[in-house]
């Protein structure tokens, strides 16, 4: 059986460019650069969140910051690029159509200007059921932060405060009705990578969801909660509104 030059440079080009996918997937998913953050029974250590009633007037006062970009990454059908510590890396995308369980590949939302990361989610099936995690990743150092899931789905993407001293995430759940969790991560010295991010504060409740949150500045936020009740076999919504100050 023959086959062309051009065919045989063709896979060639192929099987280099699979190379260095997998070489650069493997560098990037090097566990010593990895930080699991977000864990419910840190948070339970840390103070609450002071959350009062507000009203929608006190909420349209203020417009939500632009804080994450879409930066243009390179890409193919099957990867996109990112560049950590002035390494490229090459990561799968995820594909909802790929069968069975296992890895799924990442999904790429956007990057942070001020705080210099990218957000991610890694997703995964196990038993049919979707799992996915949050990650922050630092494109100073390369170090990546894993906000640990509440439920299956990954956590809302972050919202950094105004000055970017904290980040701000929710997570709304599925199958209960008005419950929701917001949780607050500090942003520390760069100095120490591993410590970037740590456990701040956190709040839960079963009285309502989170519709949106705006940041008024570094030490206080709004939120605008959806309130959903069943009645007479029928469902009503409505908005409330809150205002939360960090200690």
């Amino acid at each position: 059986m023959l086959i062309s030059s051009t065919r045989l440079n063709s896979m060639g080009r192929l099987n280099l460019l699979m190379l260095l996918f997998l070489t650069s997937f493997a560098a990037f998913s090097q566990k010593k650069n990895e930080v699991s953050i977000g864990y419910i029974d840190r948070y339970e250590k840390l103070p609450k969140i002071n959350i009062q009633k507000t009203t929608a007037a006190e909420y349209e006062q203020y417009k939500p910051g632009k804080a994450l970009v879409k930066l243009k990454l390179k890409e193919t059908k099957s990867s996109f690029q990112i560049i950590t510590k002035g390494k490229p890396y090459w990561l799968k995308k995820y594909d909802p159509r790929t069968s069975g369980d296992g890895f799924r590949g990442f999904e790429y939302f956007g990057y942070f200007p001020k705080l210099k990361m990218y957000v991610l989610t890694s997703n995964a099936t196990s038993e049919h059921i979707g799992f996915s995690d949050l990650i922050l990743v630092d494109s100073l150092s390369n170090y990546r932060y894993s906000i640990v899931s509440i439920g299956d789905a990954a956590v809302e993407t972050p919202v950094p405060s105004v000055n970017s001293k904290y980040l701000l995430y929710f997570y709304n759940e599925v199958y209960n009705a008005n419950n929701c969790t917001i949780a607050i991560l500090k942003v520390n010295n760069r100095k120490v990578p591993s410590k970037l991010l740590t456990e701040y504060q956190y709040f839960k409740t079963d009285k309502w969801t989170v519709d949106q949150i705006q940041w008024i500045d570094d030490q206080s936020f709004l939120i605008k909660a959806l309130v959903s009740k069943m009645e007479n076999s029928q469902r009503s919504k409505h908005f409330e509104y809150y205002k939360a100050k960090l200690d």
